[in-house]
C-alpha cells in the first residue's frame, strides 16, 4: 500500500488493489465549495474510489 493518507472522500485507501483517482464528487475536481477548500479532497479535487469489480 501507499504511504499516502486517506482523504475523507476516500472509498478505499490510495494504493488499494482495483482503485485509481477520480474527480472528487463533493467539488466536481475543482478543489473548493462555495469559496472554500472542499473538506471530502482536502482541496486536491481528487479522490481514490475502486474501479474493479472486485
Amino acid at each position: 500500500m501507499c504511504d499516502q493518507e486517506r482523504k475523507p472522500g476516500d472509498e478505499v485507501a490510495p494504493g488499494t488493489p482495483q482503485s485509481g483517482e477520480t474527480l472528487c464528487p463533493a467539488c466536481g475536481g475543482s478543489g473548493s465549495v462555495e469559496s472554500r477548500l472542499c473538506e471530502a479532497c482536502r482541496g486536491t479535487g481528487t479522490v481514490t474510489a475502486l474501479v474493479g469489480d472486485a
